[in-house]
């Protein structure tokens, strides 16, 4: 039966689904360029079935996530007054107050999730002598 289906027709797209149909794995590096072709014929195929919206909010590149840079968190802050001691009524609207019980740490305000969870963990890591409640 494997001498009837001919060979693969590399580098098309009909070549990438006899390479699926029959099983015969893609070497790593795509020496063939099928799937090259695949690959191209799915971002052609959603470039077209996107809605007009994404077109404009992502400028025409449908697919492909924004890159968002990283954000430092704790000590390295750039926020003003991020990780300040203080007290609960003491802080500003968004900002997180976050206080460990049995820490040497005071309660500190934090500006975002990401500041708050390194304060935990930095707050978790210094209990307090007794180990009592603050």
């Amino acid at each position: 039966m494997a001498g009837t289906l001919g060979p693969i027709e590399h580098g098309t797209l009909r070549g990438y689904r006899q390479h699926r149909h029959r099983k015969v794995a893609i070497a790593d590096g795509d020496p063939c360029g099928c799937r090259a072709v695949y690959n191209a014929d799915q971002r052609e195929r959603a470039a077209v079935a996107a809605p007009r919206s994404a077109h404009e909010w992502n400028r025409g590149l449908t697919g492909e996530r924004p890159v968002i840079p990283s954000r430092p968190t704790g000590r390295a802050c750039p926020t003003e007054g991020c990780g300040e001691a203080g007290t609960v009524t003491g802080g500003r609207p968004g900002w997180i107050y976050a206080r460990v019980a049995g820490s040497r740490e005071p309660g500190r305000w934090w500006c975002s999730g990401a500041c708050s969870a390194y304060g935990i963990a930095l707050a978790e890591l210094r209990p307090t002598v007794d180990g009592g409640d603050l």
